[in-house]
Order: structure tokens, then sequence, then C-alpha cells
């Protein structure tokens, strides 16, 4: 298999640090609100690529983090009047709960922030120790000038360079917290340096070494991440002792989009999972996806949407009958995979299966992709049948023709007989 690498900027051949093994992590989610149609993009994502890496024959461990201690989920639950505690599992739960709804079931673990504070105080007392960072009495900062391979993921060095956070005591404006000091409510911890709480970047430098070390084989996220969030946890880690690359193959989904604006809850302007499944299903929501490759932006239109579920309705409708295997439309299925995970072929291979009526295929490649292309019987539309029926006995037209259409846009062939 190859894969594009974020680093690289080439597509590469996947070669695992031990043959038989994959270790992913992929940044989960900060639960202080509902998850939207972009995060679901990124997770269907990479539930599909483990799940295919699975299919292969390889042993994954997909690790994902969730972010239970940040400013927001601090500003949210003051503003209700709630714990964190409680507002950040709430959420989490929601999260969790969104993700069964999509079919995302590849995790092998969720490991929360506040469940890793040691881990995270040891880091961080280990890159002091080490003098890529030092102490003020704001909190603890990560020294961006002792890093000789600063940028060279988002390729901006210098003053192409531009920090979210500002503090004067910082010794450089691109330096970024480790440990912040001050109360927060009942996520504040005692460390060597003061009652406070860890920043953003560290929880996951500090979860991922735990469970694969300094060096893994793939990390995922949004290319909204790639600076300052992966920028600083390539700083954090491989700063510890030096290993480079702290990760070979860095995978980022693009942007999904709405009216040509990034889908986000700064914005105002995000669909969130659990009223999109309303509307759609969770095999439409998930075609929907793999019909544009993952690094490349996506359009949320109800249009696109529809679009989708009349072409998955459609593989349904012509893939009745099962006359053997194609060999053809499987390979090409593979070779797509294989290919940076170009889902928008594979799935042009699954309509040239069903057209041929390979049904074992469709079985098997539908859950590598989390979809059912297969009918799971006859009898919804029989009874959509016989109510038609009754209507146009009854001289009910407009409504059996109403019906009649809608099936028809849905890539069901209707054939009356004449009354």
């Amino acid at each position: 298999m190859e894969l594009y690498s974020t680093l690289l900027r080439t597509v590469e051949p996947l070669v695992t640090l031990n043959p038989n093994r994959v270790s992913m992590f992929v940044c989960g989610p900060t639960v202080y609100d509902y998850s939207h149609l972009g995060h679901a993009r990124t997770y269907v994502v990479f539930d599909v690529l483990a799940k295919y890496l699975r299919w292969t024959g390889k042993e994954v461990f997909y690790l994902q983090n969730i972010t239970d201690v940040d400013d927001k989920i601090i500003n949210r639950a003051n503003a209700e009047n709630v714990s964190q505690h409680d507002l950040s599992r709430r959420f989490e739960i929601e999260y969790l709960r969104d993700m069964r709804a999509l079919g995302v079931d590849s995790v092998s673990y969720y490991a929360r922030a506040t469940t890793h504070i040691p881990e995270i105080i040891n880091q961080v007392e280990r890159l002091i120790s080490r003098g890529a960072a030092y102490v003020t009495e704001g909190g603890v900062y990560f020294n961006v000038g002792t890093f000789e391979h600063n940028g060279e993921l988002s390729h901006q060095h210098g003053t192409d360079r531009v920090s979210r956070i500002t503090d004067e005591t910082k010794q450089n404006s691109l330096d970024f917290a480790l440990w912040k000091l001050g109360e927060f409510g009942e996520y504040t911890w005692d460390s060597p340096w003061g009652r406070g709480r860890p920043g953003w970047h560290i929880e996951d430098t500090a979860i991922s070494e735990k469970y694969f070390g300094q060096q893994y084989d793939i990390h995922g996220g949004g290319l909204d991440l790639i600076f300052p969030h992966h920028e600083a946890e390539i700083a954090q880690m491989e700063s510890l002792e030096g290993k480079h690359p702290m990760v070979r193959y860095w995978l980022h989904t693009g942007f999904l989009t709405v009216k040509g604006e990034k889908m986000s809850k700064s914005l105002g302007n995000f669909i969130t999972i659990r009223d999109a499944l309303k509307t759609w299903n969770k095999d439409v929501l998930r075609y929907f996806i793999l019909l544009s490759h993952y690094s490349s932006p996506l359009q949320a239109t109800d249009e696109g949407l529809d679009n989708a579920a009349r072409a998955l309705e459609h593989i349904r409708a012509v893939a009745q009958k099962d006359t053997g295997e194609n060999p053809e439309g499987r390979k090409a299925f593979t070779d797509a995979m294989e290919s940076d995970l170009n889902t928008p072929n594979a799935l042009a291979a699954i309509q040239t299966l069903a057209a041929s009526g390979d049904i074992l295929a469709l079985k098997e490649f539908g859950e590598i992709l989390g979809i059912n292309f297969l009918r799971e019987t006859s009898a919804p539309l029989s009874i959509l049948q016989e109510i038609r029926a009754e209507l146009r006995a009854n001289k009910q037209f407009a409504v059996a023709d109403m019906i009649r259409e809608r099936m028809v846009a849905a890539g069901i062939t209707i054939t009356d007989a004449p009354l």
C-alpha cells in the first residue's frame, strides 16, 4: 500500500516499524459540543483505513485521544454553571454515540487527557531537564528555538509562522504552553511547578508515547491541525531523545466546506452528525464522504447528499443476482485502496461489481467501507408496491404517482400493469 506523507510531500510505500502491525494515532475530539460533519469526514476516513489494513491481515492498534480538559470546556462549563467533568462526559458520550451511528467502530482505545496527567507531567519534566522547556510565572513553555526540525511538517519557517497564543512571560512569541499555572476549577492538578493544567499539545504526545513509544507508523487528523498542533507534537516528542521522525506517515483530511468556508463551530456554519442522521442514514453519509479523496476539499450540500443517496440506491437496485466472482472488479477495488486510499475509484469498482452481480465482493468490501451495498429485504418495496396498487385501484393517482416518482428517483424500476 502507498500513502501520501504530509511530512515528505510524496506518496510513499507503507513500511511499518513491525511488518505485521500498524500503530495509528488520530487526534480525537475536544468534548465541549456536538460533533459535526467535518469531524465525521475525518473519522470515517480513518475508520476505513483501519478496516482495510486489518482486511489485508495486519494487526492495527488504532489509538484516539479525548481532549476533556481545555479552555473551551472550562468556558462552556462556567457559562452553563455545570462541572467540567459533567460537561465533558456528556459530550464524550454524545461523540461515541455519533461514532456508533456512523459505523465508526475500528478504534482500539480512547484515551482521555484527564486520566494521563502523570504521563503528561513526566514528559514536561523531561523536556525541562533536556533544556527544551522553561518555567515562568505563567507556566511551562516549550522553547521552539531548541528544536532543529521546527516547521518541517507545515513547511513554514520563521516569520511565516504565527503563534496563536500571546503571553508576555514567554521568551519567544512562537513558544507554546506545556503546563498552565493557575486554578481552573476541578480540572486542576498539582505539579512540580505549581497547581495548574496541561496545554493542548502535550496530551497527545504523552498519550501516544505511553502506548506506542517515541516513534510509530501513522498519525492522522484534519488539515487545520498541521500548525500549530502537529508541529508542536513533533517538537515535543523528538526533543525527548532526538528520535526522528516521530511519525513517518502524516495523513490529513481536507476541509469539509459550506459555501466555500471550512465547516467549524467558531464560524457557526456546522451541521451536527446527529442532525444529519435525521435526514440521511449512515450509509449515505459514508458514501458521500468517500466519493471524494480524503485529502481533497469536500463541499457539503443537500444536492450532493441526495445524489449520494440515489447513487447508493442504484447500486442496490442493480445488485440483485449473484452471478459469481468478477476478478477484474475486485482487483480494481484493491488497487484503488492500495493507491493512497483512493475511495472514489474504489466506489467506481463497487459499481462494476454490482453490475456484474459479484454479491460476495459487495458484502466483503462493504464491510471495509462501512456501507451496506445490498438490500436487506424486498419486503419494504413489496409493501410500497401494494400501497400504490391500492391507491391506483381507488383512483388516487396523484399520490400513487408521487410515490412512483420517489422510487424511480431512488433508482428503483417501476412497471405498472394496466388498470
